[in-house]
């Protein structure tokens, strides 16, 4: 393409080695004069000492609160107090998004978590779906504190805890004052109900009061009142009276069955001697014979089975007579007379004997009915004298009755009235815990997405080791400063050329280029290394590297070009300018939102913001239009760099061919316009 383009370019440089040489000589004497270098001071010396004082001392980013996005949502599902349903995730909410302080985004709790991590937003409050059920439990047997989701990413900063613990906690003081109300008005809305309660059973003491009063009149009146149940009694007694009598007619009645008894026993003697006299002989009489039967009874058995009928019933006759002789036959007439003397002789020691059942049981019924006769008297007499007092007795425990029925009720009231107030009163069962939840009624579950920093030991603030989330923060700045050194201790006069000054210039570019672009690479690689070692882990580290040797390129030939620009003293110093306000504005260090506004348009200026972009999209890889746009950019910047330092070199060398010319000899310059001019007419 060079040999191709030749004649042109030459022609070209040659019509403008003359201009070329009038700007170099001009520059020379502008970089060296000590207004330019007073200038210098003033313009980027001073704002660069007072932008580093800002930034590490005086600045205070809380005076950009409202600039600052903050993700917010409320997944509370509410809960009931007192049996009235609230949601005091919905007042938290409220009190948050009109405070005006921050610039909250209404969001899901999905989209709160997933627009932090893709950067939208420097952190995320979300209200958990049980936020009120527990902040209502604080009575309860467990009580559970009451959380707020916090959610940081050092990606978007690692300074967004610093900025965002103070306004987090200020959160949390307005949550904690509209939880404290709840509570407040738990409290003593129970307190309100119990003096209900108690105000019902002050009343119901009254009422006790006085039924107690008629109680103690009822009881006064009660002889007087015994008197009005006379004629009952009056009835009662004239009943008693003839059960008196009749008890006396049983006692004499149960006297002559006693009597009676005797003369039956007396007969009974007389029967059974008669029938011992009889009975007895007979049966020691058929005794012999019924053993004697007992051994003809084989015989018998043989003659009932002769072929003879007349054999046979005589047998069968004479079997039924040996059978009514046989004394173990229950049917016999033997077992029959036996049951007859034993009979008679039973029924007479019933009779007679004062131990039988029968004769034992008639005196007992004689002695009972000459007791109850006496103890009919004795009620006789009892009822007559309750008589004069039953009817006062019952008019006084009518009223009594009365009295205790008024009692009843007030103590029923009284009961019910403490029982309610009991129930709607506050109980705490774990006064301990609900008395912890009442000091700090909401806590903050801070999670961060991607810590810089990791806590080492829980109880000792200070000891801190660096995390994954450092990773991009190692990278970027890393990167831009060792360059930055690279290109102050190689300055891009160091990397020239002989020859013509176009050659001078296509040579000391690519040697630039290639020197700064290989550095670039290997920095952003080795840090990318010291990134992994605490634990960075992009999703995909092969791509990663692919956008981290893009940022190192674009970095160290930015850094090139500057210090080409202005010059071995001055270069180095606006270019380390440049990576402070760079550091300052890119993203990685403050959350967004909270650069000042003077500085502000430098964020889409510097090399550095759109480094950090490319890795943080390419971390989670997400490679939307900011991620595309973020490569690009790093792309223009790495060809505009290398697009200037040519241009540069290019009339560094022209200047000092025109300088070295000028010591030998005047320049025609109406020669090299001649030249220019055939030359347009002839592409013309």
């Amino acid at each position: 393409m060079t040999e191709s383009h030749g004649p042109t370019v030459q022609t070209v440089t040659q019509v403008s080695a003359p201009r070329l040489a009038k700007l170099s000589s001009r520059y020379r004497r502008v970089l060296r004069s000590r207004i330019f270098h007073l200038a210098m001071v003033v313009i980027l010396v001073v704002p660069t000492a007072f932008a580093a004082i800002y930034m590490w001392a005086l600045w205070d980013p809380t005076n950009y609160l409202h600039t600052i996005p903050v993700a917010v949502a409320n997944d509370d599902q509410g809960g009931y107090s007192d049996g009235k349903y609230e949601n005091v995730g919905d007042e938290v909410y409220k009190g948050l998004t009109s405070s005006g302080q921050l610039d909250f985004h209404k969001v899901s709790s999905k989209e709160a978590v997933t627009g932090l991590d893709q950067g939208r937003y420097a952190f995320s409050l979300v209200i958990p779906a049980d936020f009120s059920r527990r902040v209502f439990s604080v009575t309860d047997d467990h009580p559970k504190q009451a959380k707020i989701n916090v959610y940081y990413n050092d990606f978007n900063g690692i300074l967004v805890g610093a900025t965002g613990n103070g306004v987090v906690a200020q959160a949390q003081q307005q949550v904690q004052q509209s939880i404290s109300k709840s509570y407040a008005s738990e409290v003593l809305v129970g307190l309100n109900q119990l003096g209900s309660g108690f105000t019902q059973a002050a009343a119901g003491s009254g009422q006790l009061k006085d039924g107690t009063k008629q109680l103690l009149d009822g009881s006064g009146q009660l002889d007087d009142g015994i008197g009005q149940v006379a004629d009952g009694v009056n009835q009662l007694k004239t009943g008693s009276g003839q059960l008196y009598a009749g008890t006396s007619q049983l006692s004499t009645g149960t006297d002559q069955l006693v009597g009676g008894t005797k003369q039956l026993g007396d007969g009974a003697v007389q029967i059974r001697d008669g029938v011992g006299q009889i009975l007895t002989p007979l049966l020691q009489q058929l005794t012999p014979v019924a053993n004697q039967a007992k051994q003809i009874t084989p015989l018998l058995g043989q003659l009932e089975r002769s072929p003879d009928p007349t054999v046979r019933d005589a047998a069968k006759q004479l079997a039924e007579l040996v059978a009514e002789v046989d004394a173990t036959n229950p049917d016999g007439v033997v077992s029959q007379l036996t049951q007859l003397r034993d009979g008679t002789a039973e029924l007479a020691r019933q009779l007679t004997d004062p131990h039988a059942d029968y004769l034992s049981g008639v005196l007992q019924v004689n002695d009972g009915a000459k007791q109850l006769n006496d103890g009919a008297r004795q009620l006789d007499d009892g009822l007559g004298q309750l008589q004069q007092g039953m009817p006062a007795l019952q008019d006084g425990s009518r009223q009594l009755h009365d009295g205790i029925k008024q009692v009843d009720d007030g103590t029923g009231q009284l009961d019910g009235g403490l029982k309610d107030g009991a129930k709607q009163a506050p109980r705490v069962n774990d006064v301990n815990a609900s008395a912890d939840q009442f000091a700090s009624p909401a806590t903050l579950d801070v999670t961060n997405q991607e810590p810089s920093q990791i806590q080492t030991d829980p109880n000792d603030l200070t000891k801190k080791k660096i995390s994954k989330g450092a990773g991009p923060v190692i990278v970027v700045i890393g990167t831009y400063f060792l360059v930055f050194l690279l290109w102050t201790l190689l300055t891009p006069t160091m990397l020239g050329a002989t020859g013509s000054a176009r050659r001078r210039a296509l040579v000391g570019t690519g040697k630039a280029t290639v020197v700064g672009a290989v550095a670039g690479v290997v920095f952003g690689w080795s840090l990318s290394a010291v990134g992994a070692a605490v634990g960075w882990d992009p999703g995909s580290w092969p791509v990663m590297l692919g956008i981290v040797a893009v940022v190192g390129v674009a970095a160290s030939l930015t850094t090139q070009v500057v210090t080409l620009l202005f010059g071995r003293v001055f270069g180095p110093l606006i270019a380390f300018v440049l990576f402070m306000f760079g550091m300052f504005v890119y993203g990685g260090i403050w959350p967004p939102g909270t650069t000042p506004g003077p500085m502000e348009p430098l964020t889409d200026f510097s090399p550095m913001t759109y480094s950090q972009r490319a890795i943080v999209r390419g971390h989670i890889q997400l490679y939307d239009n900011e991620f595309m746009v973020a490569v690009v950019m790093l792309v223009v910047f790495i060809i505009a760099s290398t697009a200037v330092g040519y241009v540069v070199r290019y009339g560094k060398a022209v200047g000092a061919e025109a300088s070295s010319d000028d010591d030998r000899e005047p320049v025609d310059t109406s020669v090299h316009r001649r030249r220019f001019g055939e030359t347009f007419a002839a592409r013309g």
